[in-house]
């Protein structure tokens, strides 16, 4: 999963889900369709879902193209795609809830000899280093180490279980700096939180999300992808000769396993966010969690805990995987967004291309204040 930094323009703009109860709105803003269309056929694109919403009001959710070409399934509200690194910002929302209820603390240091994952406090060098990355390193990808680039760990042995690609990682990638010195985008960070909740809460890492983090916005559909497909599960498109399905996403579940549509994450940043926009949502995390969250490193200021950061006051995430890209928002003016595609594009421009569709669509509806 690649980071790529975007959405630096002065506003973004977002979306949400419906759910029983909410106020939804579902005329078309009148950009959409064509503007849809143009980058689905310019990007070679199946199939597209998204969704803007501001706090507990739904204003928008679109769905376009096929989920399946050979069978030309439509798109449909309830379809479910690879969210990617999108799943990072659940991941961190869980450990901030396990934080606010005393399980853990950031400054917690998991594979120190004392630490929450102990178990593998003997492997790794140096050690004196391992044994001192803290919890909230993990967080904001400051650990060390584990960087996403050709020799990201989350990538290889697809045989091994996480259990045995900790071992194996901890033996064979060193560490390259200190905890806390220099920032390296890490899926193995993020693998390693998914185990750090699961001690800390004594439930499997995808329960305690269902349970907790998901509760407030109501979400009931998301779920750790698998080899088979799940019911309303897209089908997943290569280019490039890229396999979508040549990857243990099972093995990811807390740095990019999720499967979810495109309300679940605009619905879950209405809520995540509800502290601060005041808007009806109802809310995840504590307004000082919140602020955790959206606060960057001395190492990189543009990245928070699971969420990437811009001077507006926007914060978002993407995520990417062969056969699917997707894009999740929230501005500072309190709007949420979400899409998801069903393939990846090798052109450089489609992340971008990507983000500017959204705002281009959110500005065509004056009411909407973006």
């Amino acid at each position: 999963m690649q980071r790529r930094t975007f959405l630096s323009r002065g506003a973004c703009l977002a979306g949400a889900l419906a759910a029983p109860g909410l106020n939804a709105q579902t005329a078309t803003p009148p950009k959409a369709e064509p503007l849809v269309r143009e980058y689905m056929q310019q990007f070679g694109v199946p199939g597209l879902a998204l969704t803007f919403a501001r706090g507990d009001r739904v204003l928008y959710t679109g769905c376009f193209g096929n989920a399946d070409r050979p069978s030309r399934q439509p798109v449909r509200p309830d379809s479910l795609f690879r969210i990617a690194s999108n799943s990072k910002a659940f991941t961190a929302a869980a450990v901030l809830l396990l934080a606010e209820a005393g399980r853990l603390k950031l400054t917690d240091r998991p594979l120190a000899p004392d630490g929450l994952l102990r178990e593998y406090a003997s492997l790794g060098r140096p050690q004196n280093w391992l044994h001192a990355i803290t919890i909230h390193e993990l967080l904001t990808h400051t650990g060390g180490g584990w960087a996403n680039d050709d020799n990201d760990p989350m990538f290889e042995q697809p045989r091994l279980d996480q259990d045995q690609l900790i071992r194996w990682t901890l033996q064979t990638h060193a560490l390259s700096a200190a905890p806390g010195q220099k920032y390296a985008y890490s899926n193995f960070g993020y693998c390693l939180l998914g185990r750090v909740i699961e001690h800390a809460s004594g439930q499997r890492y995808a329960a305690f999300v269902r349970e907790r983090v998901m509760r407030a916005p109501r979400i009931a559909d998301m779920r750790i992808g698998a080899k088979e497909p799940a019911p309303n599960e897209v089908h997943y498109y290569g280019q490039g000769g890229e396999d979508a399905y040549g990857f243990n996403v099972a093995r990811m579940d807390s740095h990019g396993g999720w499967i979810a549509t495109s309300q679940d994450m605009a619905r879950f940043l209405a809520a995540l966010f509800a502290p601060q926009d005041g808007d009806g949502a109802p809310g995840i995390v504590s307004a000082q969690s919140l602020r955790t969250m959206t606060t960057g490193t001395h190492a990189n200021k543009s990245y928070g805990c699971g969420l990437e950061l811009n001077p507006e006051g926007n914060a978002w995430h993407n995520g990417s995987l062969p056969g699917t890209m997707s894009i999740m928002v929230h501005t500072k003016s309190g709007m949420s967004w979400a899409v998801v595609v069903n393939t990846r594009s090798k052109s450089d421009a489609a992340f971008s291309r990507l983000d500017s569709m959204m705002w281009q669509i959110a500005q065509s509806v004056p009411q909407w204040r973006a």
